[in-house]
């Protein structure tokens, strides 16, 4: 039986998943959003059959089966709430949620449901994120991380608004900082310096410390351009991954002699957004309540971090 989505909250990530799905032969079947002219105009331009007045109308519909929140930061988790509340497994994008808090509870109101929750993290479904452990692991394990995030895109107004919970971090950071957290886990200590603008993060530079005694260092910001890369020491080697290495960039491993001992250039259809989808309904296929390769402590581990990460900086979202 193929699994029927819902799509709630009809933005630019939604019209870039909508293409890169449409690739598969895959469409929403319904789709909300708090304009219904706005979803209206949506499912005319996607091929979308059914259009709701409000996300409770798709969430009472028994022929959706899996909800696609990529609504703004602060509303990803009274939205995911109220999905899972009605029954529907959840896609949320990332952020997961504005803080560990919030992740906590629609993690356990999804547990107690028998419903399957996770984060919309793209990139840990691209071939090269999918091989980066076991290249590190064959190259002795990883010693530190390199990785940057910084793009000038100041001039998106959402971004410099603490109550659509904007600042680098979570827009922009959270990508290195789960790419680090899928090689090394949570970090024991983090120390961190940035700047701010009303309030948020406009940038920020994090040096992360792990029992093992690795280490990791990531930058971000969106008030200038970085490199967008991210460079993996392992004991033997390293790994480097082009710009931009959230997206479907080459990787290359190198042992200790300086030679290519793997690479991988990914492949998917368009920008590969679609691939969290495919393993998202595989899970749901098998009666899965989480991704092995990205369990619901993973995401928790990240939100944890970036509330660690926050404080220090003094960002704090209204209700905190």
């Amino acid at each position: 039986m193929p699994i029927n989505w819902g799509l709630a909250g009809p933005g630019k990530i939604a019209v870039e998943v909508s293409v890169d799905l449409a690739g598969l032969g895959k469409r929403f079947l319904g789709v909300a959003s708090r304009d219904k002219s706005k979803a209206e105009k949506f499912a005319s331009e996607h091929g979308i059959e059914k259009v709701y007045d409000d996300y409770s109308q798709m969430f009472s519909d028994a022929e959706i089966d899996a909800v696609y929140i990529p609504t703004i930061n602060p509303q990803h988790y009274p939205v995911a709430k109220m999905a899972l509340q009605a029954g529907k497994h959840v896609l949320v994008e990332k952020p997961f949620t504005l803080n560990a808090k919030q992740a906590k509870e629609i993690q356990d109101i999804a547990n107690s449901k028998s419903l399957l929750v996770m984060e919309a993290m793209w990139s840990r479904f691209l071939d090269h994120w999918l091989q980066l452990p076991e290249i590190a692991k064959d190259l002795g394990g990883v010693s530190s991380i390199e990785a940057d995030f910084s793009v000038d895109i100041a001039h998106v107004p959402r971004l410099r608004q603490l109550e659509l919970g904007g600042g680098a971090l979570l827009d922009l950071g959270v990508y290195p900082l789960s790419l680090i957290q899928m090689l090394l886990g949570k970090a024991d200590n983090i120390s961190v310096i940035g700047e701010l603008l009303d309030g948020v993060d406009k940038n920020l530079k994090a040096e992360l410390e792990f029992e093992n005694g690795a280490s990791a260092v990531f930058t971000t910001g969106f008030d200038s351009n970085g490199p967008v890369t991210a460079k993996i020491i392992c004991k033997k080697g390293h790994i480097e991954i082009e710009s931009r290495f959230y997206e479907q960039a080459k990787l290359k491993a190198f042992n200790s002699a300086g030679e290519v001992v793997a690479e991988v250039v990914p492949n998917h259809l368009g920008r590969g957004m679609q691939q969290q989808f495919l393993w998202f309904e595989e899970a749901l296929k098998e009666g899965r309540l989480e991704l092995e390769n990205f369990t619901q402590r993973d995401s928790l581990d990240v939100m944890e971090m970036m509330d660690d990460i926050r404080n220090q900086l003094g960002v704090i979202y209204p209700g905190e």
